[in-house]
């Protein structure tokens, strides 16, 4: 009797590791998330910034960073009698591009995942809570200061809002063949 008895529960024991195995496969752990998030590009950061330089000595400190991107060759100017100072990306401003006539764009970097918070089920997927952190781009890094000014002088956002951070929320799909990431809000 003993023999069977312990036949049976290293059966038993040994079915319910197989499928506790199994099921565990199912389960997004937090290394899996952060690797299928890092694996996608995560769209750039842009910002758009006037090709146009203040006028007049009433904004010196949005001159001198105009200068200071003109002096590293990231910007040249040329004037022109409509619009006074126009500039375009320069030798150096190879993250610059022309928006239109009168604005640059600058690439200034992209969000990577730094901390998966939290990671729940959801219907017949996974979705895990993300804070992201902003990476520069080598020319924004180097300028940012400049960059920052003009943002603040064109009254659009700049560095402020990348510092903190951001939280998004990856949605996960589990097949045949693993996880993958299906989206990121």
């Amino acid at each position: 009797m003993l023999s069977k008895s312990l036949l049976l529960t290293t059966a038993f024991t040994a079915a319910a590791a197989i499928l506790c195995g199994c099921r565990g496969s199912d389960t997004l752990d937090g290394e899996t998330a952060m690797a299928l998030l890092k694996e996608r590009n995560m769209e750039p950061v842009k910002f758009t910034f006037s090709a146009t330089p203040p006028q007049g000595p009433g904004n010196p400190r949005i001159a001198q960073a105009y200068d200071r991107l003109i002096d590293a060759h990231v910007i040249t100017c040329t004037a022109t009698q409509a619009l006074g100072k126009i500039c375009q990306p320069g030798p150096a401003g190879e993250a610059l591009s022309l928006v239109g006539a009168t604005e640059l764009a600058l690439n200034a970097g992209h969000w990577v995942p730094s901390t998966i918070v939290s990671i729940s089920r959801s219907g017949s997927g996974t979705v895990a809570e993300v804070r992201m952190a902003f990476e520069p781009s080598p020319l924004y890094r180097d300028f940012e200061s400049s960059f920052d000014d003009i943002q603040a002088w064109g009254g659009k956002p700049g560095a402020e809002n990348l510092r903190n951070g951001k939280t998004v929320h990856a949605t996960y799909q589990h097949t045949d063949d693993g996880w993958h990431l299906t989206g990121v809000d």
